[in-house]
C-alpha cells in the first residue's frame, strides 16, 4: 500500500467522523484488556495507526532502529486510560525482532542460572566444610 492510498484513506475517515460523536476507550486487568468505542472513535483510534504506518515510509531511522511516533488521540476522553500515548515504527521484519527479544532473554536467564549454580555450590562446600569441622571435634 502506498502512501497515497494511506492519504486517501486518512482523509476518508477525517471528512466522514466527527470526533464530537467519537467514543473509544479501554480497559486492562491482570487477565485481559479491551478496546471499546462506536463506530466513529474506532476509526478516528485507527487513522492514528494509519498514520504511524506512513511515518515509517517518511523517517530515516538514524538514531536506532525504532522511533516514537505521537499520535493525536486529544479527542478521547479520558485519555489517561488509553493503553498507547506512544506507538514506536520500525522498518524491521517480525524474525529480526523476536531473534533480538529471544537473544536478550537467554543472556539474561544464562547469567541468572550460572550465578545461582554459583551461590549454590559456594553454600555447600561452606556446608561441607562447617560439618566437617564439627564431626571432627566431636572425636577429639
Amino acid at each position: 500500500m502506498t502512501n497515497e492510498d494511506l492519504d486517501k484513506f486518512i482523509e476518508k475517515i477525517e471528512q466522514e467522523c466527527s470526533e464530537s460523536e467519537a467514543y473509544f476507550d479501554s480497559e486492562f486487568n491482570p487477565d485481559f484488556g479491551f478496546a471499546k468505542g462506536n463506530k466513529f472513535g474506532l476509526l478516528l483510534y485507527a487513522k492514528e495507526f494509519l498514520k504511524a504506518v506512513r511515518e515509517i515510509d517518511n523517517r530515516k531511522f538514524d538514531e536506532g532502529e525504532m522511533e516514537v511516533y505521537n499520535p493525536d488521540f486529544k479527542w478521547i476522553k479520558g485519555i489517561e486510560s488509553n493503553p498507547f500515548r506512544y506507538i514506536k515504527i520500525t522498518k524491521k521484519l517480525p524474525e529480526e525482532i523476536n531473534t533480538e527479544k529471544q537473544s536478550e532473554k537467554e543472556s539474561w536467564k544464562s547469567k541468572l542460572f550460572s550465578i545461582g549454580c554459583g551461590a549454590i555450590i559456594v553454600f555447600a562446600l561452606v556446608l561441607t566444610v562447617v560439618g566437617l569441622i564439627t564431626f571432627l571435634k566431636w572425636f577429639f
